[in-house]
């Protein structure tokens, strides 16, 4: 353990501690770890006194630590970190099994999150497998875990293409399209990268991933505690993860507002240098492929794919109109983005040590972020927007592809909280008629 211990740099060791989270009691308590918006606030704090996270749990150093003006308890940064022990603990159970970390601050983080996501790029990263796979790109192929046979052929022949292709297929790992994607990519000597929104460790020794992992093939990583559990807000935190290690994404199928691929292609989408997002357009698509054309999305070229896959997708690429802005100018009209290079995104990548001051935007976003006191407030509107009806609990679930335990609690609250309305034989769920649901 202490062998490894000595390979995190001191950076790495703060920033573990002060965002890490090692066990169920980290979840509450005056040790809570930071949120992203908490640790973007410090880390710009930092930044303008030229000190870096080592520095805080450095000898004699001890008055580092932010006042009031960061907005972060003094104590509880201290509680923080003094985790070190613990922290050593659950690294050496982690690194048994393969997982890596990295951290923001490191030169073996993923520079396509810092570009992609700038101040929202995770602080932490843990992963197993060839971390170098996270900078050469591929195609995101994402949809729904309850695909129909047709869309089940269709992914598992875009992965096979892509694996001719030599083009890595980048997915979420999650039933269905995810892990069709990536096996058939797997099975066809193709390479790739995973972005799992929960049970890493578990999926570090899975039978199914051994050989690629093994073989320097397939690179699994969170941005989550290795051993987190499902949530649907870790999901759909996960989305952007996938875009940014792509090149490409296809969306294979989609409901209209329902679900994780919906939500993730709306906001790729809407980035102003997202990556170009495909969708298929065959015969009996679900009508949700159609609305993200849309809303800036091309069709995905039908196959027989004769050559190159990625130089078939450059060409429909640049062959399409530029995506259209939600905003407009004074007369009305679409303000259009400029036609951009393959990878549209500014040439230098963010750096945080040194650093410069957040933006108006990025405040924003950590101030957006901040708001969302626990995973339900980030979950409550998709819960309503899902109710506009009078529904029972396992349809709500299957709605939302979540286990029906999971759904109950967060039912309980709402009714508790006025949000939704209930029924009594048969138990019922609506959300309140004044709510509006949006997301």
């Amino acid at each position: 353990m202490d062998a490894y211990m000595q390979e995190l740099t001191g950076d790495a060791k703060a920033i573990l501690m002060l965002c890490g989270r090692f066990g169920k009691s980290d979840a509450t308590g005056s040790a809570k770890p930071l949120s992203l918006g908490e640790y973007n606030r410090l880390a710009e704090w930092m930044v303008g006194r030229n000190i870096r996270p080592a520095d805080l749990i450095t000898d004699g150093k001890a008055d580092f630590v932010p006042g009031p003006e960061v907005g972060i308890d003094a104590e509880r940064i201290r509680g923080l970190l003094s985790r070190g022990a613990t922290m050593a603990l659950a690294v050496e159970k982690w690194t048994h099994n393969g997982i890596w970390i990295v951290c923001r601050s490191d030169e073996l983080y993923p520079k396509r999150l810092k570009k992609h996501l700038k101040k929202q790029a995770p602080p932490i990263l843990f992963g197993v497998g060839d971390i170098g796979l996270l900078s050469i790109g591929g195609l995101a192929v994402v949809g729904s875990r309850n695909v129909d046979n047709r869309g089940e052929a269709f992914t598992r022949a875009v992965a096979i293409a892509c694996a001719g292709s030599k083009m890595p297929i980048v997915s979420g790992g999650a039933r269905g399209v995810d892990q069709i994607s990536m096996i058939s990519a797997l099975e066809a000597g193709g390479k790739v990268i995973g972005i799992l929104s929960d049970g890493l460790n578990k999926a570090a020794v899975a039978g199914k991933y051994r050989s690629g992992i093994r073989e320097k093939r397939l690179v699994l990583v969170s941005p989550f505690y290795p051993e987190a559990r499902f949530n649907v807000g870790n999901a759909m935190g996960r989305n952007k993860h996938i875009y940014a290690f792509a090149d490409f994404a296809l969306v294979v199928s989609a409901q209209v507002e329902k679900g994780g691929t919906w939500a993730g292609a709306k906001e790729e989408l809407k980035r102003p240098c997202g990556r170009p997002v495909f969708v298929r357009l065959d015969e009996g698509v679900p009508e949700g492929n159609r609305v993200l054309m849309q809303l800036g999305a091309m069709p995905f070229p039908q196959p027989p794919w004769d050559e190159d896959l990625s130089l078939i997708l450059k060409k429909q690429q640049f062959t399409q109109k530029p995506r259209a802005s939600a905003q407009k100018s004074l007369f009305g009209e679409p303000i259009l983005p400029a036609a951009g290079a393959f990878v549209r995104e500014p040439p230098a990548p963010f750096e945080e040590f040194p650093g410069v001051p957040a933006t108006e935007e990025i405040r924003k976003v950590e101030a957006e972020e901040d708001s969302l006191q626990s995973i339900y407030d980030a979950v409550l509107p998709i819960l309503l927007n899902a109710m506009t009806e009078w529904k029972s609990t396992k349809e709500i679930a299957e709605d939302l592809d979540v286990r029906k335990v999971q759904i109950d609690d967060w039912l309980n609250r709402a009714v508790k909280d006025g949000n939704v309305d209930k029924t009594n034989r048969p138990i019922r769920y609506r959300r309140k008629q004044h709510q509006s649901g949006t997301v």
